[in-house]
């Protein structure tokens, strides 16, 4: 249950590696078509990590500072270029900026700038303000890039021009730490950066290309190398995931392996911000629905318990009992064995007549009291077992069932719930969880259409847009006339004037295009989160059901206590009448016979006493009856030694029962106590401080906004884009 409800924590903070899902299609292929290679990286990762909610400087103060990092190829930083953008809404005279930076040069225009004590004032003339500056200060995470060549470490200027495996590995260091409290407690985390290298990779120099923590895409003829890390992030989270016992596999290093011809590699971009978890909003989690049902598995639990335990209270009486029975037996074998021989002495001389019937007296007594024992005894287990234990095992019985029933509902409806929550995220588009699939279909035949498109030649283009104008002033027009129109109107528009409408369709068809993509990747999204929640639970159904090759202990439990429960048996008048007639005996239908059978005795043994007390003032009357007397006495022998075995072989069977009733209640006991109980506790105790840490640490990227300084009157954004050195 515990790594259950982690495990969708973590899928909160790890939202941010749908990042890596990359389509070749938003690659700007005009800037290929340049070689302008560096561009094309940068511009993708940018892409990648630029997140929804950033500020605009539309209508609001916004200054926006991109750095970039210059390194050697092993990731060393060389120098820092930082640009800067102010937002200039109320088109003010004058803006003061805060800055570290030196040697500022204005990007936008000629206005000038006078110094400050933390900073410059720029003579704005109500325009925004584009300027770049340079600083010695280190950039906020540390890359460090390893390379191998055929299994051994080799130095990036001398894997140039080398053929063979090749592997690289990229490790990142977050040098942005932070003292922070959570619930009252002091501790240290790190700004949640989120790091994107990528690399173009052409196809005649490499092959073979496999990444971890992260994908290839194919753009054109090469190939784009993309990872993406979170470093710190897992140190942050360490303390409550170490208290829970587990491992989240939050990335934090990036490697890429490849065959290599004649070994050349290109600038390697990596994009680093904090502005990812702007898009994450915690404050919507509710916890309510698990901390009921955590609850309702804590109260299973001790009913389950408190039922083992009213088991082995009943069993430990039977046992208490069962050696009166069998004492009381062996009284009665004895009395028989006394009577037998009172009986021949008698048969054997009148001489002995006044002898003999005083011992068979005496014999008689005592076979009243051994019956009356037994009798006494099988009534007390009887009574024991229809009380306490059969209800008992009932019971049991009934707390299992509610406990896996209780989780069986709750997991059924958690499937629910995930279908019903994509509905309501994708009910302002219209679309139903159950249309994604063919919503998707129709969206890449748009798609196929907008790349067509783009494909046609300019000539193509312009007579497309001219037709599709043509056709949006008159749409009853005949082909026949829309062929003369469009010659008439492509006769009079200008060289310039086609290119231009070839340029609108062709703008309007990427546009469209780049809409198309990003719905069709948060719809497969969408599908995949759906599918992954409902995996995890029939996962948990699965083990609940005994389905699980990983479980052994509902189940087990549950055949067990359906195994004991079967041999008690029931008192039951019609189940107890076939068990009899079959032969196959519970505990109940063989304590049924037995207090039939001792109360049978102890009415005869009674008789048989008064009878001989009747003898002893008759004597003459005794002798006709001695030789019956003898045969009786016989058979009464032999059926008190059988049932003295009998009692044997129920006090073997019952201290077997007793002591798996110990067994299954220690079990029991020890299963609360380290099971579930540990699993309630543990969640009682951490969910809360679990959920305030992750909160912590997106308020902490959310307010990382500036690198080089920012007034405060002004919203930031920031962006860090390094260039490592290319090997040639």
């Amino acid at each position: 249950m515990k790594r259950r409800y982690l495990k969708g924590l973590s899928i909160v903070l790890s939202s941010a590696m749908i990042l890596t899902t990359i389509a070749g299609c938003n690659v700007n292929t005009d800037l290929l078509k340049k070689d302008a290679k560096e561009e094309v990286v940068t511009d993708v990762l940018t892409q990648t990590v630029k997140p929804a909610n950033s500020a605009s400087g539309e209508t609001d103060k916004v200054k926006e500072e991109t750095v970039y990092v210059f390194t050697n190829a092993n990731g060393s930083q060389k120098s820092v270029l930082v640009n800067e953008k102010l937002s200039n809404p109320n088109a003010l005279k004058n803006i003061e900026d805060e800055t570290t930076l030196t040697e500022l040069v204005n990007l936008s225009g000629d206005e000038d700038y006078s110094k400050l004590d933390n900073g410059v004032n720029w003579n704005a003339n109500g325009n925004a303000i584009t300027y770049q500056g340079t600083t010695d200060k280190s950039a906020p995470v540390t890359i460090k890039a390893t390379y191998y060549l055929d299994g051994k470490e080799i130095a990036p200027e001398n894997l140039a021009g080398k053929s063979g495996k090749v592997k690289i590995r990229f490790d990142y260091t977050n040098n942005e730490k932070r003292e922070v409290e959570v619930n009252g407690e002091k501790k240290e985390m790190y700004v949640p950066f989120t790091v994107v290298t990528g690399m173009l990779l052409p196809a005649d120099t490499f092959s073979n290309i496999e990444v971890t923590n992260g994908k290839v895409t194919q753009v054109g003829n090469d190939s784009l190398a993309v990872g993406i890390v979170l470093p710190g992030m897992k140190d942050s989270l360490a303390s409550k995931l170490d208290d829970l016992d587990i491992d989240m596999d939050i990335p934090d290093n990036f490697e890429i392996t490849m065959d290599a011809k004649d070994f050349k590699l290109d600038t390697v971009i990596s994009v680093v911000t904090a502005n990812v978890s702007t898009d994450i909003d915690m404050g919507e989690i509710d916890t309510t629905s698990i901390e009921d049902k955590v609850d309702e598995l804590k109260d299973a639990g001790d009913k389950l318990s408190d039922g083992t335990d009213k088991l082995a209270e009943g069993t430990q009486k039977l046992a208490d009992n069962i050696p009166d029975l069998v004492n009381g037996a062996g009284d009665l074998e004895k009395g028989a064995k006394d009577l037998k021989d009172g009986a021949n002495k008698i048969k054997d001389g009148v001489g002995a007549y006044t002898k003999g019937v005083d011992a068979a007296a005496d014999g008689a007594k005592k076979i009243d009291e051994g019956t009356a024992s037994v009798n006494s005894a099988v009534t007390t287990l009887n009574k024991n077992m229809k009380e306490k234990i059969v209800p008992g095992l009932a019971q049991i019985k009934a707390g299992m069932a509610q406990l896996t029933s209780g989780l069986g509902a709750a997991l059924e409806q958690g499937k629910t719930d995930a279908v019903t929550k994509a509905n309501q995220g994708l009910a302002s588009s219209g679309i139903t969880y159950d249309d994604i699939d063919n919503t998707i279909n129709d969206l890449n035949t748009k798609k196929a259409q907008c790349q067509a498109l783009m494909m046609l030649s300019d000539d193509e283009a312009a007579k497309h847009a001219v037709a599709s104008q043509i056709k949006a002033q008159n749409s009853a027009i005949t082909d026949e006339e829309l062929a003369v129109a469009l010659q008439n109107q492509l006769g009079a528009m200008s060289d310039e004037q086609k290119k231009q409408a070839a340029a609108g369709l062709k703008a309007t068809a990427k546009q469209n295009l780049d809409t198309i993509d990003n719905t069709i990747l948060q719809l497969t999204q969408v599908k995949a989160q759906v599918a992954g929640a409902q995996g995890a639970l029939t996962e948990v159904q699965n083990q609940l059901s005994g389905t699980s090759t990983s479980t052994e202990g509902i189940a087990q439990l549950t055949a067990g206590i359906n195994q004991i429960q079967a041999g008690v048996g029931t008192y039951d008048e019609t189940e107890i009448k076939t068990a009899i007639a079959s032969g196959n005996n519970t505990v109940c239908s063989a304590l049924y016979q037995i207090q039939a059978g001792t109360e049978t005795l102890s009415k005869g043994t009674k008789d048989l006493s008064t009878g001989l007390n009747t003898l002893k003032g008759k004597s003459k009357d005794l002798n006709n009856g001695v030789s019956t007397l003898a045969d009786g006495t016989k058979k009464l022998a032999d059926g008190t030694t059988k049932l003295k075995d009998a009692t044997v072989t129920l006090n073997d069977g019952v201290g077997e029962l007793n002591a798996g009733a110990i067994k299954l209640n220690d079990g029991m006991i020890e299963f609360n106590a380290k099971g579930i109980s540990k699993v309630t506790d543990a969640f009682d105790e951490n969910s809360d401080n679990l959920l305030a840490e992750f909160k912590k640490l997106l308020d902490l990227g959310k307010e990382y906004k500036s690198f080089a300084g920012k007034s405060e009157d002004y919203d930031g954004n920031v962006i860090f884009i390094y260039k490592m050195d290319g090997i040639e």
